[in-house]
Parts: C-alpha cells; sequence; structure tokens
C-alpha cells in the first residue's frame, strides 16, 4: 500500500478516535459557559447542575471554582468544601483554594482542618491570610497564646489589616491583657473605622476595666453606625440595669423596639426590666411578646430564655 494510501486510511481511523473526544469537550464547553452565564444572571441552582454535569466529562480546575463559588451563593459549605477538596486534588499548590477551604471549616467549626490547611500554605510561602486563620482557628480553641503567636507574624507581614489587630485584641482581652488588648483595638478601630465589630470588642475590654461610660459610648457609636444592631442595643440596657437605672434602661428598650418592632429580644428585657420594678403584669406581657417574636434560628427560641446568661458580662 503506497504511503499516501497508508496515510489516508490512518487519517480516518485517527478521526474516528478523535471524534468522540470532540464531541465531550463541546459538550464540557456548552455545559461550563452556559452555568457561567447562568451565575450571572443569578440562576444558581441551574449553574451548578450545569456544572456537574460538565464535570463528569473532565475534571477542570475553573469549573471546580465556579462550582465552590456557587455553592457559596447558596449557603451550602459542605458542598463548598467538597469541590475544593476536588480541586486540590488535581491542583495541590492552589493557595486560594487551601484559603477557601479552610475558611469554610472555620465557619463549620472544624478548626483542626483550618490549622492543617494554612500550616500546609506556610511551608511554601508566608501568607498574612494563613497566620490570621490559623489564630482565628486557635482563638475559638481558647489557645491564645498561640493565636497572638501567630497574629504578630501576620502584622509583620501586612499592617494594614483590621482583622488582625481585632483577632489580637481578642486573644489579649482573653489573657487579661487589657492595655495590649485596647492598644490592638484601637489599631483597628484606626483602619476600620466603619466596622461595627472593632467598637463591640472595645466596649467589652473597657467594661472588663470598669469604665462602664466608655463602654456605653462605644455602644452608641455602634447603633449610630447601624441602627438595628441589636446586640449593641441588649448591651446597653445590661448595663443601665446593672448600674440600677431601671426606668432609663424601659425607656431605652422602648426606642429599641420603636426602631425595631420585631426585635424579640428588646421585648424580653423590657420584661425583666420591668419585673424588677415590680409590673409582673406588663413583663410576663413582653417576655411573651419577644419568644414570639425571636426568630426560628435563634438559640433563644430553642432554648427557653436566660435573661442572666444573655446579659452575662463574659469576656470574648
Amino acid at each position: 500500500m503506497s504511503s499516501f494510501l497508508k496515510s489516508l486510511f490512518g487519517t480516518k481511523k485517527t478521526m474516528e478516535k478523535e471524534e468522540p473526544a470532540k464531541e465531550a469537550e463541546r459538550k464540557f464547553d456548552i455545559l461550563k459557559y452556559d452555568g457561567i452565564k447562568a451565575i450571572k444572571i443569578g440562576k444558581t441552582g441551574y449553574a451548578i447542575r450545569c456544572f456537574n454535569e460538565a464535570l463528569k466529562f473532565r475534571e477542570d480546575s475553573e469549573t471546580l471554582e465556579y462550582l465552590a463559588s456557587a455553592y457559596l451563593k447558596q449557603g451550602d459549605s459542605e458542598n463548598a468544601i467538597a469541590s475544593y477538596d476536588r480541586l486540590i486534588s488535581i491542583w495541590p499548590d492552589h493557595t486560594e483554594a487551601y484559603l477557601q477551604r479552610a475558611q469554610l471549616n472555620l465557619q463549620e467549626n472544624r478548626e483542626n482542618e483550618t490549622i492543617a490547611d494554612c500550616q500546609h500554605i506556610l511551608k511554601h510561602s508566608e501568607d498574612y491570610r494563613a497566620y490570621l486563620l490559623i489564630a482565628l482557628a486557635q482563638n475559638t480553641l481558647s489557645l491564645y497564646e498561640e493565636a497572638v503567636a501567630n497574629l504578630i507574624k501576620a502584622s509583620e507581614i501586612r499592617e494594614d489589616i483590621a482583622d488582625i489587630f481585632l483577632a489580637r485584641s481578642k486573644a489579649y482581652h482573653a489573657l487579661k491583657q487589657y492595655e495590649k488588648a485596647l492598644e490592638d483595638i484601637n489599631r483597628a478601630i484606626q483602619l476600620a473605622p466603619e466596622e461595627e465589630s472593632v467598637y463591640m470588642q472595645r466596649a467589652k475590654i473597657h467594661e472588663s476595666c470598669n469604665d462602664c461610660q466608655a463602654a456605653l459610648e462605644d455602644y452608641a457609636t455602634i447603633t449610630e453606625l447601624n441602627p438595628f444592631h441589636e446586640q449593641a442595643y441588649l448591651e446597653t440596657g445590661r448595663i443601665l440595669m446593672e448600674d440600677k437605672k431601671i426606668d432609663e434602661a424601659i425607656n431605652y428598650f422602648d426606642e429599641a423596639i420603636e426602631m425595631n418592632p420585631a426585635f424579640g429580644r428588646a421585648y424580653i428585657a423590657r420584661g425583666e426590666a420591668k419585673k424588677l420594678k415590680g409590673d409582673i403584669a406588663s413583663a410576663a406581657e413582653d417576655i411573651q411578646t419577644g419568644q414570639e417574636l425571636c426568630d426560628e434560628t435563634e438559640e433563644d427560641e430553642k432554648h427557653p430564655v436566660n435573661f442572666e446568661d444573655m446579659y452575662a458580662n463574659r469576656p470574648l
């Protein structure tokens, strides 16, 4: 057989082999880009179906990233973590995938998994985010000294990240090193003056130092930034009640309820304040109303409301 005929027949056989592969790749592309389009117009569920179907043809890192992101939009942390597992298995050096998985594991109270992922990253590069996530996990595990050490390393890399100083302030606060805690939280406030959580943290430090007036000022700042910040209202009311300013506390809860008529815990708090005044009937009515308004997902509804526990002045 001539070389021409050999090449001709060989090409035909090659084409027969290539056609299924090309068809599979074509279907993969259609599904992947349909998923991307669906994400852009807010059809997250359809996007997830498209990405999962595309991945049946081949494991693709970009598609897995899109899939994980889509699961996160649906609040499905478990499947998002599974997507990052698959992504890391085909791209072991994907730092962002490790960081995303570490953060999700932290949200799911899997602190040891978070620490393991971040330690893997730090074997290859000095990333402040890895040090920060490790420290956040260690704070949750009450490993405060270890958290401080990692946050010092994070701050040496980046001096402009408020979350680093907020987390370190919480660790110092837990260690009762209030001067250092206050120094760090003031630095965090300089970096993020519109962030409510930094003022909440500073208020707790002020309370630990028995400076309730300064704490009240911070809680007031929070409610100025966010008139619907429930915890700041509750903490203010607690301080007023502890200071025996019962009428002032009741008036304050009146304002909170007027601002947010569905604020169930404010009704409960006002009821407890009314109890202290001996107004038992009105107190019972407020507490019942508050219980009915508490959202189904809140612990206050799942368990009987414990007023003393709710207002316990606990260190962070």
